[in-house]
């Protein structure tokens, strides 16, 4: 998929000088595979992307959720692939602005998937399946928090 989608999307990016971030969205002017890229430029791992001159690198070295973009949202579905020792306290901060708040993080089974380095080639196929079982196993909470 190459085109921003009609729905809201939100992605996070971060100037690699400043540490200053950058939300796009389809109003950007970006072209979404930039903004992904820029997105998934892990520090260390994979270089900088450049946006109108800037570098970015992954909104994740900010906050592994963003959580707090969801500020006013009346339900808000957080993935969680890593630690991230905040996380409690900015769902507690939602939940107690009225939002509800359904959060998913990794299984014992994704875990042991991810292995040391979650990055690895090698574990993209056991992780991916772990993944998927355990979105099965949740499916039915993530149904509830959007009906």
């Amino acid at each position: 998929m190459h085109a921003w989608p009609d729905r809201r999307l939100l992605i996070v990016g971060v100037n690699a000088e400043t540490g200053e971030p950058r939300v796009f969205d389809r109003e950007s002017g970006v072209p979404l595979v930039d903004v992904v890229s820029a997105s998934c430029a892990v520090p260390g791992i994979w270089p900088p992307v450049s946006i109108d001159g800037v570098r970015y690198v992954d909104g994740g070295v900010r906050t592994s959720t963003n959580l707090d973009l969801a500020a006013g949202c009346a339900r808000v579905l957080v993935l969680a692939p890593m630690v991230d020792p905040g996380l409690e306290e900015d769902v507690a901060r939602l939940a107690s602005a009225g939002g509800r708040v359904e959060v998913i993080t990794p299984d014992e089974a994704s875990l042991s998937a991810f292995g040391d380095d979650p990055l690895a080639p090698s574990t993209r196929t056991p992780s991916a399946v772990a993944g998927r079982a355990q979105g099965l196993r949740a499916a039915d909470r993530v149904a509830e928090l959007w009906a």
